[in-house]
């Protein structure tokens, strides 16, 4: 029952962390943007926890109300497929399979990993889904989080590689070349669910307007009613400031996405050093190329989720040189 206790008071703490950082972009994307639409059309809207994080979808036009409904039932079906602690999940069964078996993923799985492992390569694995060991060694939810010992970051980095996955898109199956590698797609998830809600709104519902915000990745489809270009615009929160100011504003188009990584979202102090969740596969210690936070404005969400990262790990130059490579906006801060 204590245990019970601890684990149900820790997820509140991480809820209420996550909905105030949330709350705080949205409430800029609504200010920047004016996406309110004039009387004339139907806007509704609402709030869920997904994905771990605090999850809005915002719909103007015909059915608002349904299209919102919609596009959680297409999230939560791509959670649950990519859940890292249900054992039914593609992610769980192939990271519980010996190393050699072919183990068949879902669609939506396998689209993932495929957009992670090409980033991975362009990236020379800044960023990489087999970091699941670190994650599990740092605890940032804790309320007495630690720093992992030395010789615990070597055991859990010697399974750690994009490079020990084999990947069959035409199979759709991952396999691992040896035992102890196990996938964490928490870097990429929420961008590609973000991807797959504009697809679905552009195929079925292309009347409509919709503002996707899944934990402070933003994806919009549609034209801003309150613009001339109807284009949206998305506050980038200030590293430095308390949640809800922001230090600029992008523009983004129907389709793009923008994504933001930074090291003030989880993380802790210890001994006056801060220790946050974006970690550098190459050494699993939180990344320091002397920049608190990397945004990504790209036409594909899922892309724009690994590049915040991978862009948060490698020098600026070698980041905005990634950017490019991808046709993608990067503001570092």
């Amino acid at each position: 029952m204590k245990r019970t206790l601890i684990f149900i008071k820790r997820t509140l703490i991480s809820a209420r962390r996550t909905l105030y950082f949330i709350l705080s972009f949205i409430i800029a994307a609504a200010a920047f943007s004016g996406c309110a639409p004039p009387p004339d059309r139907t806007r509704a809207s609402d709030t869920r926890f997904l994905l771990d994080t605090v999850c809005t979808v915002t719909v103007g036009g015909d059915d608002a109300e349904a299209v919102v409904s919609e596009v959680f039932d297409i999230i939560s079906k791509i959670a649950a497929e990519i859940d890292y602690y249900d054992p039914g999940s593609s992610v769980s069964k192939f990271n519980s399979a010996p190393a050699g078996e072919a183990v068949p993923i879902g669609e939506s799985c396998a689209e993932i990993v495929a957009a992670a492992l090409d980033v991975s390569a362009a990236s020379d694995g800044a960023f990489d889904i087999t970091t699941a060991p670190l994650k599990d060694l740092w605890d940032f939810k804790s309320e007495n989080p630690e720093v992992p010992a030395p010789e615990q970051l070597g055991e859990a980095l010697a399974h750690v590689g994009y490079e020990k996955l084999a990947f069959d898109p035409d199979a759709r199956t991952l396999s691992k070349t040896e035992d102890g590698v196990r996938i964490d797609l928490g870097g990429c998830g929420k961008g590609y669910c973000c991807q797959a809600a504009i697809n679905y709104i552009e195929e079925n519902r292309p009347d409509c307007f919709a503002i996707i915000d899944l934990g402070g990745n933003v994806g919009v489809y549609g034209d801003n009613p309150r613009t001339a270009d109807g284009s949206f615009t998305v506050g980038i929160q200030n590293p430095d400031g308390e949640g809800g100011e922001y230090s600029q504003t992008v523009s983004i188009i129907s389709g793009q996405s923008a994504v933001t990584s930074g090291t003030y979202q989880r993380h802790f102090v210890k001994d006056g050093v801060n220790y946050h969740h974006i970690l550098d596969p190459a050494t699993g210690m939180p990344a320091s190329n002397g920049f608190e936070s990397a945004t990504i404005v790209c036409g594909s969400g899922v892309t724009a989720d690994c590049l915040s990262t991978a862009c948060m790990v490698l020098p600026e130059d070698e980041g905005r040189a990634l950017a490019e490579k991808y046709g993608a906006e990067l503001i570092y801060r």
